[in-house]
Formats: C-alpha cells, sequence, structure tokens
C-alpha cells in the first residue's frame, strides 16, 4: 500500500524551525525508548569488547545519526552506564540529546575536550568506522573517519590506546528492533511507488533524463529522503551496460531498451531497494529460462533465510543452482541505515561473514543474479526482505520478474 500523499504531508509540515540559517532539519521520530536499546545494546557490546567508551568521530556520519538523530554530530559513550557527550553543530538539539556541546568549524579539539570531559585520558578508546567492519561500512575498508580530526584527538590523549570498534555498533544495528522495521516498510513502499512511476513514464522515445527526475520527485514528495536512483539503459545482452545515477542527460529511451534500476527510498535513516527490471518490448524467448531460474532461486533463498543459519551455509546453498548452461551469483547486502552488511556480491564473496549467523529481524536486499556461461543473458531482480522466525518475508508485492511494455 502506498504511503497518502495527505499523511507524508503532515509529517514533513510538523518539521520545525531550525535554530538558524545553518541548522538543517533531519527527520527525528525514534522514540526515546529505541534511543535507550540503541545506547544500551552499544554500551554492553563495547563493554564486552574491552573498551572503557565507544567514541565516533566526525567523517562517520551514519553512526553518529544513529546514535543522535542528529545530522552531524560525535559520540563518545563510556560504557560504564553514563550517558554520552555528544559534539553537533552550534545551534543543534533534540529530544535524544538535548544539551549537546557545540562547534562551529573545528571537531578536533571539541572531541578530544569530550573524551577528557568523559575521563578517557588513559582509557582503552574503541573507534567506529576508524575501519571497515563485517556488518557495516561493507564498502569502505580503509574506514570513514575524518584524517585530521582524529590525529588531533590522538594527540591530545597520547596516553589513551585507540582501537577499531566499526563492528560493536555494526552489530546492534545488524538487527532491527520494531521501530526500524516499521520505518523500513514504509520506505519499501515508497521505493515501489517510485518503481510504479519508472513503469508508468518508460516509453520509446522519452527523455531518459525526464523519466529519472520524474521518479526522484515522486520519492522525494513522499517524503523519502534523497538517495540516488540507480539506472542502466542498453539494448538487450549489450555487455558493459551503462550505469547511471545521475539524470543521463541526452539520452531517450528506445525500443529494445533493457532498463534495470535500483530505486531506493529513505524513511527513518532506513534505506529501502526495489529492483524491478523493465523491457521496452517483447521478452526474447532465449531469455525466459533465466527468468524462470531467478524467480526459482529468489523464492528458495526467501525458504533458505532461516534464523540460527549461517550466511555462509546460505550462500553455498544458492550457488548451487545452475541449469541448462545457466548459472546463480549470490547478490545480497545488508539493508538498514546504509552501507550494511552481510555482503556478497560477484566481487566480495562474504567470506569475512560465513560464521555470523542469521538472526530474526535481519533486513537484507535480496536479488541473485542468472546468468548464461557467454554473458549475453545476465537478469536480476529482488528487494527488500526481512527475516522471521519462518524464513525471509519480502517488503514489496513480488510482480512478473521482468515488466515487458510493448
Amino acid at each position: 500500500m502506498e504511503p497518502t500523499m495527505a499523511a507524508q504531508q503532515a509529517v514533513m509540515d510538523a518539521r520545525p524551525t531550525p535554530a538558524q540559517h545553518t541548522t538543517t532539519w533531519v527527520w527525528s521520530g525514534y522514540s526515546l525508548a529505541e534511543r535507550d536499546r540503541r545506547w544500551d545494546a552499544v554500551r554492553a557490546g563495547g563493554q564486552a569488547a574491552g573498551f572503557d567508551c565507544i567514541f565516533v568521530p566526525v567523517g562517520n556520519g551514519l553512526d553518529a545519526r544513529y546514535l543522535t538523530q542528529l545530522r552531524n554530530a560525535a559520540v563518545v559513550l563510556p560504557t560504564d552506564g553514563r550517558p554520552p557527550v555528544v559534539v553537533t553543530d552550534r545551534g543543534a538539539a533534540n529530544a535524544w540529546v538535548p544539551e549537546p556541546r557545540h562547534t562551529v568549524r573545528a571537531w578536533g579539539p571539541p572531541m578530544a575536550e569530550a573524551l577528557r570531559e568523559a575521563g578517557m585520558e588513559r582509557a582503552r578508546i574503541g573507534v567506529v568506522g576508524l575501519l571497515g567492519g563485517r556488518l557495516s561500512h561493507v564498502r569502505v575498508p580503509d574506514g570513514t573517519v575524518n584524517y585530521t580530526a582524529f590525529a588531533q584527538v590522538r594527540e591530545a590523549l597520547p596516553a589513551a590506546t585507540f582501537a577499531d570498534a566499526t563492528d560493536v555498533v555494526g552489530r546492534v544495528r545488524y538487527v532491527k528492533s520494531a521501530e526500524e522495521i516499521t520505518c523500513l516498510r514504509h520506505a519499501a513502499r515508497m521505493a515501489e511507488a517510485g518503481v510504479a512511476t519508472l513503469a508508468e513514464l518508460a516509453r520509446p522515445g522519452a527523455d531518459a533524463a525526464v523519466v529519472y527526475a520524474a521518479v526522484t520527485a515522486r520519492l522525494l514528495g513522499l517524503g523519502s529522503e534523497h538517495y540516488p536512483l540507480a539506472l542502466t539503459i542498453d539494448p538487450l545482452g549489450e555487455r558493459p551496460a551503462t550505469r547511471y545515477t545521475n539524470p543521463p542527460l541526452g539520452r531517450r529511451l528506445r525500443a529494445g531498451d533493457f532498463i534495470t534500476n535500483e530505486v531506493s527510498a529513505v524513511w527513518g535513516m532506513q534505506v529501502a531497494q526495489e529492483d524491478q527490471p523493465i523491457m521496452l518490448g517483447p521478452i526474447p524467448d532465449a531469455w525466459r529460462p533465466a527468468i524462470a531460474l531467478q524467480r526459482e532461486v529468489f523464492e528458495a533463498g526467501l525458504a533458505a533465510l532461516q534464523p540460527g543459519t549461517t550466511w555462509g551455509a546460505f550462500a553455498d546453498r544458492m550457488r548451487g543452482y545452475a541449469r541448462d548452461g545457466l548459472r546463480t551469483t549470490v547478490l545480497l547486502h545488508g539493508r538498514g541505515i546504509g552501507d550494511d552488511g552481510p555482503l556478497f556480491t560477484p566481487r566480495a564473496s562474504g567470506a569475512s561473514v560465513r560464521d555470523v549467523r542469521i538472526e530474526e529481524g535481519v533486513a537484507v536486499v535480496w536479488k541473485p543474479t542468472v546468468s548464461s556461461a557467454d554473458g549475453r543473458i545476465e537478469f536480476t531482480w529482488g528487494g527488500d526482505v526481512l527475516v522471521t522466525a519462518q524464513g525471509g518475508e519480502p517488503l514489496f508485492a513480488r510482480p512478473h520478474g521482468l515488466v515487458s511494455i510493448e
């Protein structure tokens, strides 16, 4: 069911007036109970890992927002139960963090002062985002931390020990709460509305940039945060396909174009992604076996997403699907606030998460690929799936794997 414009407009109208022109409003609708759940879980994970505090420096905006609902922040969270010390932009505050410390431009000195305020001069400090993790920041092996500001912090606290703690927060993000699942379901419905707009406007002769803009406008109009729409537009079987994450200026759609897409929407920081290939013309008979096998693999994956099994066992089972010269590639990544794990792609085998257990409340984008040996046929379809006690539950309607528009 698509979100109603009236409901979305009510949310947008409720936005507070920023304290000053430099303060940007962000969605902050999670409850205080959700805040406490996150803080308590991160404290417990940090304490189990032997850290005196968990430190999210500037540069790691995702985890800072996850812990504060502030657009831009740094967080010092002692693991002994004390409240965090939060540094943020001048004028910013919210119900989760009503009295943060403010900075204007420089972040190194105020972050160091926040650590000193928490008594961490000689502590073992876990740094979130220092390196890529197994369950978050999986596509950035060098981490996300601002080097200069972090170097200033280390210089200011020479007796402290700093070590990577990315997976301490990543492990909390891995399993979604009821509030987060509600937001993800809402984002999935918005993404479906974007897919519907794409299918409505994609016709031979249409300006591809105008179509791209219309889908983006549809998502923003429903209240989604901006997340780039990704399209590939090329004749069927042409490789390598051209991928666009900005409006494809000067390109018109043609009969015979095969349009693949990642239509994403964001609500409550939860990023939903729906993938619905579109063929501008009839589906070639040579592609039908691949489409049928891909749907078979997709459904088998839903059944295999059982709490208690491991990601390694899941991937091994899915890679076993092959028929009539067709093979399967596992294409799956974690879903949540962005850059989540586990990650399985043609370039990422998922070796680091083979022993990680699948748990109820985990959300992923599941979109297996079936291809021919020569690579001329390659078909991917799927979207957001939630792990339940019974297996994988799609958060989107399941139409035919390939939409044909003739």
